[in-house]
Formats: structure tokens, C-alpha cells, sequence
């Protein structure tokens, strides 16, 4: 059942309550409220509710952005350009010449944010970063284990850390960044808080602190003064959960919010441009849209109908109703920008394109024996860049006799459907920093969902390219190492597990007024990030 937020009306909005009944509004409003001193940036997400702000279970884009403002990494992605990594907690780092151990050098005197019996924090130390990575590491308290557990950490005084990597992986600095089990946590807040109560009553270093969560409402944060980049030139920070975006841009308009998540399609962007007082930024670096297919479920389990579907499926139809601006052609599980990825020329030159053939799409079911087609049904989240998928592909294989029914869910409850195992297909959109990433997360065999050792997002529980995954990781060649990354891909589409469909870039409208602080190129927090620097002129 599709979640519906519990809205408290006032008194004060009750014309706003009827105009936005008028324009076909659901239940979403925020009370109108002049400018005060106080600098309080309201931004509001396509979702229904956050699943977790503990870092180690991030789902969401809420979720993400969140833990974006609340934590810190080792290092991180330069705010705005995720082509460059830089120190974050660490002051600096050193590499050993045969690229297997890491020296981080960390800044004195950072303090985490208050908690209990800990009114002004607690310094973060060496100790909480050992702590942090033997938690991502633990199946039991991250969904990111299978990439920390090949870290070796050990504290050499108060302010130095060791992490020495117990076998060789490609780019490891880009798994100790500020992204999912890369943020770090304070040990005793963890373990005062304790693990079930930290995901909605969190404590980290970052440049907001939590104040108050409302579910499925609000988030609100507040200024961290002790932090150790200065004192945010905000005053706070609302988060709200507004799946609909109907709901989103009405409050834009009457400035009862200043940023919004936005639809990812040429005649949103188009429309919300020509908004007085409203900016509209579409960036990078996105995430590929992927449909993936549940190998071990029938009639799924046979590689002619995999295939049929994927002839049955057009990815320039898909675009074309999205729009290009929001929008760029992929034709492999990793994107041609990292190394290893396949561009369309490579995918073209192997036969495996798959361009749209009805014909070719209804023979290969009927071989498979399913001349008149089949039914099926899958959960779909209300979020839009995915329903919208979802629906398109409904429609573009009822053509060749495949029905897929499709069951609304909320967001959150989608994460969890699909991390049960209970579609047959799922469409996901991610991006990831490197291709050892992608491939160990998504088609590696211990990451299957449900049933792998250390699950993860392995939803067409591949298992045939794991040696091809292994032999990358030991390569020490890049030139070599990503070729096989290629070969891996090949595999992939050959055998019809996943099909790439689209990189969707990020979109977000914001009232003229608010300045992010640095030059927004591409974020991997999957928001334009909200840090330190950020800012509202309050005369807008």
C-alpha cells in the first residue's frame, strides 16, 4: 500500500489547504512563514520516509543526503567535482610504494556532535576510525561489509591510523570517502545510543547535527558549532519527505521551501526554468537506470526469454519521453566515464546492443515456449524516475505479449521488497565510484541478495563472471585490468542478467536565493550537497 503522510494543518494555511485541493494536491502542506533572522534552508525529497541514518544502512536519496550533512569520511569527493578526492577527517594521508597500506594522519581537536551525558561531544580519535571500519565491515551492522572487509585497521597513537588492505582492490582510497560505509562514526555515541535508536537519532562530526525526526514528515538539523571546517553559514537545515511532487512545487512557488527534488524529465526541467525567482540544476554524475533479471525465477530462468525482453525493450522510445537533457545513452553496467566501462561502439561490436525487434523478441519466447506471451507482476516505488520507467517498459513489452503488472509500494518499503528477493524484475538506479564496485556489489555471487554470504544488491544472482570479478581485483596492469572489466560486461549482456537503459542525471530547483558555496559539476550524494559553505539571501 502507498504510504500517506500524516499532515498537522493550521489554522493560518487554510487557504493553502484549498488551493492545493484545487490543483489536485495529496496531503502534503507546509505552513506559510515569513523570513526570520534565522537562516533555516527547507529542502524536500521525492520520498515518503527515510529508512536509516546510520550510515551503514543508507537505502534512499533522502537517506544519502542526510548522512551527507551528518557525517564525514576519511576523505572525500571535492564538494562539487567527484573527479578529485581530497582529505576530509584526515589532515593527510600517505600510500607504501606497493600500494597496501594507507597512513591517515588525523586533525586535533574534531568534535563529534552532542549526546547523551556528552553535552558538548567528544573528541573523534584514531580509535573511532578503526571502530568505524571493523562496523562496515560487520554484516550485522552495514549493508556494505563485502567491501570493508578486506580493511586492516590498527591505531598507531591518538591521531594515526593504519589500514592496511588484506588483498589488492582497484582504487581502494575511493572505498574510505564520504559515501555509505566510507562516513565514520563516534564509538561511544554508537554504543551509548545504541544500534537500532542511532538510525533515527544520529550522531556524527559533519556540519549539521540531528535535532528532531517527524516520520514521515521532516528531519531537522541544526548548525554544528564545533565543526572543524567553521561554522556552517546556515542555521539549520529541514529535510522533508514530499513524494509528491505536485506537493514540492507548490511550496516552492509560495517559498515555504527553497530547494526541491526534482523530476527527472525534459518538460519538468523545462517548466520549472521558466519560474519567477527559481534556478533549475541538472548535474552529474546521475545514476544508470538498470532493469535487472531474477535468473533463478520462471520463466526468467531461461536465457531466450531474458533475451526477448531485452529485444522487446527501446531504449531510444525511453529517452525520447524522458528528454536528453536529463538524460545520456549507456550501453554498459558501467558507465564509459569510469575505466572499464563499455561504450556503445564496444557493446555494438560484440552483437550485443540488443536495438529493439519485436520480431526476433516474440520468436525467441516462442522457442522458449511461450508463443502467446506470459504474465507477471512486481513491486514498483511511487518515485517517480522509477515509475515512470516502469510504466514505459509495461507498455513496450505488452507488445510482444509479456504483461507486468505493477504493485505501488512507498520507496523505503521497495528497498526492502527487493532486498527480500520478491521481484522477479527490479529496476534500480545507481551509480558507484569504481567498476570493482559495481561488480562486487551487483554481480558478484557472496553479494546475491537473501542467499549470498554477505548480501548486498546482487539481484539477478549472477555467478559466472566471479572469476572474471577476482582476476580484476588482482591485476596490477590497469591496461589489463580493464579489459577484463570489459570482458565481465560482455558476459553480463550475453547472458541477458541486467540491461543498462539510461544514465539520469540529477535534477533539483532552488530559489534564486540559495547559493551552494561551490561550483556544482557532479556530487555523488545524489543531492547538490549541503555543507559548511552553503547559504540563503534572505532578501529573495
Amino acid at each position: 500500500m502507498k504510504a500517506v503522510n500524516k499532515c498537522h494543518l493550521k489554522s493560518n494555511i487554510i487557504i493553502s489547504l484549498i488551493l492545493a485541493v484545487m490543483v489536485g494536491f495529496s496531503c502534503f502542506y507546509l505552513p506559510q512563514v515569513a523570513w526570520s533572522s534565522e537562516k533555516i534552508l527547507k529542502i524536500a525529497f521525492d520520498q515518503a520516509d527515510i529508512m536509516s541514518l546510520d550510515p551503514g544502512f543508507s537505502k534512499g536519496t533522502m537517506d544519502m543526503a542526510l548522512q551527507d550533512m551528518l557525517y564525514n569520511g576519511l576523505l572525500r569527493f571535492k564538494p562539487g567535482d567527484i573527479t578529485v578526492v581530497e582529505p576530509d577527517l584526515a589532515e593527510r594521508y600517505e600510500l607504501s610504494p606497493d600500494g597496501m597500506e594507507f597512513t591517515f594522519y588525523l586533525r586535533k581537536g574534531i568534535m563529534t556532535h552532542p549526546f547523551e551525558g556528552n553535552p558538548g561531544g567528544v573528541e573523534f580519535t584514531a580509535e573511532d576510525v578503526v571502530w568505524s571500519l571493523e562496523k562496515s565491515a560487520d554484516p550485522k551492522r552495514s549493508n556494505y561489509a563485502g567491501n570493508f572487509k578486506n580493511f586492516e585497521a590498527s591505531t598507531i597513537d591518538k591521531y594515526t591510523v593504519k589500514v592496511r588492505l588484506m588483498q589488492r582492490v582497484p582504487n581502494p582510497e575511493r572505498l574510505l570517502v564520504d559515501y555509505r560505509g566510507g562516513f565514520l562514526v563516534s564509538k561511544k555515541a554508537y554504543e551509548t545510543i545504541g544500534q537500532e535508536k542511532f538510525k533515527t537519532n544520529p550522531v556524527g562530526t559533519g556540519p549539521f547535527r540531528f535535532v528532531e525526526y517527524l516520520p514521515g514528515q521532516k528531519v531537522v538539523l541544526t548548525a554544528h558549532e564545533k565543526y572543524f571546517r567553521g561554522r556552517p553559514r546556515l542555521d539549520g537545515v529541514e529535510a522533508w519527505c514530499m513524494p509528491e511532487v505536485n506537493s514540492r512545487e507548490f511550496a516552492l512557488r509560495k517559498n515555504e521551501l527553497q530547494v526541491i527534488e526534482g523530476v527527472r524529465e525534459e518538460s519538468w526541467v523545462e517548466k520549472l526554468s521558466k519560474m519567477a525567482n527559481t534556478v533549475v540544476d541538472v548535474f552529474g554524475a546521475g545514476e544508470i537506470l538498470h532493469f535487472h533479471i531474477n535468473m533463478t525465477k520462471k520463466p526468467f530462468d531461461d536465457v531466450l526469454v531474458r533475451q526477448a525482453l531485452l529485444y522487446g525493450t527501446d531504449r531510444d522510445e525511453i529517452r525520447t519521453f524522458i528528454g536528453p537533457r536529463a538524460t545520456e545513452t549507456i550501453c554498459g553496467q558501467v558507465p564509459p566515464f569510469l575505466p572499464g566501462g563499455l561504450n556503445c561502439d564496444e557493446a555494438a561490436k560484440a552483437g550485443l546492443l540488443y536495438d529493439k525487434d519485436l520480431a526476433k523478441a516474440k520468436e525467441l519466447l516462442s522457442k522458449a515456449g511461450y508463443p502467446k506471451g506470459f504474465n507477471f507482476e512486481i513491486f514498483i516505488t511511487e518515485r517517480a524516475s522509477y515509475l515512470r520507467a516502469a510504466e514505459i517498459l509495461q507498455a513496450q513489452w505488452k507488445r510482444i505479449g509479456v504483461n507486468m503488472k505493477l504493485n505501488l509500494v512507498d520507496h523505503p518499503t521497495y528497498h526492502t521488497n527487493i532486498r527480500k528477493d520478491l521481484n522477479p524484475i527490479i529496476i534500480y538506479e545507481a551509480m558507484r565510484t569504481d567498476p570493482d564496485q559495481w561488480f562486487h556489489q551487483m554481480f558478484h555471487s557472496p553479494s546475491i541478495v537473501v542467499t549470498g554470504k554477505s548480501p548486498m544488491i546482487n539481484f539477478s544472482h549472477t555467478t559466472f563472471i566471479d572469476d572474471l570479478i577476482k582476476s580484476a581485483r588482482q591485476e596490477a596492469d590497469k591496461q589489463k585490468q580493464i579489459q577484463i572489466w570489459k570482458q565481465a560486461q560482455i558476459k553480463l549482456l550475453e547472458n541477458a542478467a541486467s540491461y543498462p537503459l539510461y544514465l539520469l542525471k540529477l535534477v533539483f530547483a532552488r530559489n534564486d536565493g540559495v547559493v551552494w558555496g561551490y561550483d556544482l559539476k557532479t556530487t555523488i550524494a545524489l543531492y547538490p550537497q549541503i555543507n559548511e559553505l552553503t547559504n540563503i539571501d534572505l532578501k529573495k
